[in-house]
């Protein structure tokens, strides 16, 4: 068993760093020699927590119609996850788009009538074009979640032209 002596003190603190991350410090004051000290100093953080990822899964990535999992962090929305249904409509990886921004989502979906401030500040209902084939569909957009984080869908409603 580690016993310290009567010259011997430590200091542990734990507080918040400006970041929002966990950071600890601990001063450790050991005396070498009578009238001597050694002084250190240690900083441990932590990183922040990352953002839920959507829920129920199967749900969402069983889902027939695209379906994009969005989370506004500070600078944006960012897309956290997007549905098979969706990579396959748009020809696009699903994975890839795990830390994209919510605008480049809707311009890879080719949907530029509705910008992604509005999608995750509002609750979304309506419908939008979209001209990322050859032939320009028009889906209905919706937003199911609270403000700032939540789910797009996707409901492809036929070519332009019906």
């Amino acid at each position: 068993m580690f016993a310290l002596g009567l010259s011997e003190q430590v200091t542990v603190g734990l507080g918040l760093a400006l970041g929002g991350g966990l950071g600890g410090v601990s001063y450790l004051l050991v005396a070498d020699s009578p009238g001597e000290t050694a002084d250190e100093t240690m900083t441990v953080s932590a990183e922040t927590e990352r953002a839920p990822e959507p829920q129920p899964i199967d749900l969402f990535d069983g889902h027939p119609d695209p379906v994009l999992y969005f989370v506004d962090e500070g600078h944006g929305p960012i897309v956290r996850a997007a549905n098979e249904a969706f990579g396959t409509t748009f020809d696009v990886p699903s994975d890839r788009l795990d830390g994209t921004a919510l605008s480049e989502a809707l311009l890879v979906a080719g949907i530029d009538e509705v910008d992604a401030e509005t999608v995750s500040a509002t609750d979304l209902d309506v419908v939008a074009l979209s001209t990322a084939h050859d032939e320009p569909r028009q889906f209905r957009l919706r937003t199911a979640g609270v403000p700032s984080a939540g789910y797009l869908l996707l409901t492809p409603l036929g070519t332009a032209a019906n």
